[in-house]
């Protein structure tokens, strides 16, 4: 997809203040939050040494980085999708244009 296109400033923008708004009322989202917060507190519990905390850091750091950019990928073929599945069907209605 071209950088800076139509579908990338519109996926900038649904994916800022727009989505922060769903998925504050998203059920299945605040759930894993308390999920997250739940296997946090069991590894302060662990008291772990500084090397071993900044290991996992870095292990789900890069898990984060893997999900956000197959994510954001995802996001945009499912936009790009979407504008073909839309240009065809007005092939169909309109097959005069």
């Amino acid at each position: 997809m071209k950088e800076n296109g139509l579908l990338e400033i519109i996926a900038a923008h649904r994916t800022g203040r727009a989505l922060d708004e769903i998925i504050s009322k998203n059920n299945d989202y605040q759930e894993a939050l308390v999920q997250q917060q739940a296997a946090f507190d069991m590894l302060d519990k662990l008291e772990l040494t500084k090397e071993q905390r900044s290991v996992i850091d870095q292990a789900i750091t890069a898990n984060n980085h893997f999900g956000a950019t197959y994510g954001a990928a995802a996001y945009r073929f499912g936009m790009e999708d979407g504008v073909r599945l839309r240009v065809e069907i007005e092939k169909i209605i309109c097959p005069q244009l």
